[in-house]
């Protein structure tokens, strides 16, 4: 195994050294669904995940795009001589942009807002996180929140989940 080459300041490089920058939309106006498709439990829901479907989104992907390159270019990272593997340097168009938003975005993984709170008929769950119509059911987690917090997703729930073990412990006190 040959030993590994190193830059002007001593330190080994990796065969393929590389940083990858990551930006996400913290306000995303698309909105996906969850369906029920059959009263059969053991039957798939519809998941319609509807990512990048605004224009207010998919101008947000592609600036992010750009703005990721400007801070790559800047003068502090010059030394690492960085280099665009993807979507690559000659995606330049708002189209390609687009197109690259699309085929190389990912989530990260904090989806919420399918059990919507409420006394309409879209409602899943009251204001004590109980599911409408079942008794004894109560939905407990990201699902009910309306949007999706600037954060990480996880102190949320667990506000959440510490909200309804007080409803359970009221709706059933001891005695």
């Amino acid at each position: 195994m040959q030993p590994l080459s190193l830059d002007k300041f001593g330190e080994p490089l990796h065969p393929f050294s590389a940083i990858t920058p990551s930006v996400c939309n913290l306000r995303p106006t698309s909105r996906g669904y969850v369906r029920i498709k059959s009263p059969d439990p053991y039957q798939h829901p519809e998941i319609k995940l509807n990512y990048l479907s605004t224009d207010e989104d998919k101008q947000v992907a592609v600036d992010s795009i750009r703005f990721t390159r400007r801070i790559m270019a800047a003068k502090a990272l010059e030394r690492f001589q960085p280099e665009e593997f993807l979507p690559g340097p000659a995606v330049e168009s708002e189209e390609q942009l687009m197109q690259a938003a699309g085929d190389l975005g990912t989530t990260i993984f904090h989806p919420v807002g399918t059990c919507k709170m409420g006394n309409d008929e879209m409602a899943v769950v009251d204001d004590r996180l109980r599911v409408h119509g079942i008794a004894n059911l109560r939905v407990v987690d990201a699902s009910a929140m309306p949007r999706i917090t600037s954060g990480n997703t996880n102190a949320p729930t667990m506000m959440i989940a510490e909200r309804a073990a007080e409803f359970i412990r009221e709706d059933n006190p001891t005695g």
